[in-house]
């Protein structure tokens, strides 16, 4: 039985690999650990979630943050987390970032960030705000 911190360790190291991310987040799909070790694994799955280009993996990642989206903690942090993204201007982030809120059904967050999204100087970031029907 491994201690908590190599567990930890390991599950981050197997969130960043290719061939074992969709792996790691059906274990932890299946384990469902406790708030505190997740939180420590959150910017590896929020990554996933933003930034990755696979499909499955944005699946699993949304299905895993899911799980806890009632948890203060995970709340906070995510919020922290994808603030990180923000200075890229990336649309696809942006996008990302959009859906995550949807699906997790954070209705202040996402309100919030599609105003940002509409006083974006990039026309492609105000239109998500457009194509969430975010008013002028």
């Amino acid at each position: 039985m491994q201690n908590e911190d190599e567990m930890v360790n390991d599950l981050k190291k197997a969130l960043t690999e290719a061939g074992n991310k969709e792996t790691a987040m059906r274990l932890l799909l299946d384990r469902q650990p406790e708030v505190a070790l997740m939180t420590q694994l959150l910017p590896a799955i929020i990554d996933i979630a933003v930034d990755s280009t696979g499909f499955n993996g944005i699946i699993l990642a949304r299905a895993l943050l899911r799980k806890y989206k009632n948890e203060l903690q995970m709340r906070e942090k995510l919020r922290l987390i994808v603030d990180t993204y923000l200075a890229e201007n990336d649309e696809w982030h942006y996008r990302r970032i959009t859906e995550l809120y949807e699906v997790l059904n954070y209705q202040e967050e996402l309100a919030s960030f599609l105003r940002l999204c509409q006083a974006n100087a990039n026309p492609e970031i105000q239109e998500i705000a457009d194509d969430a029907g975010l008013k002028k």
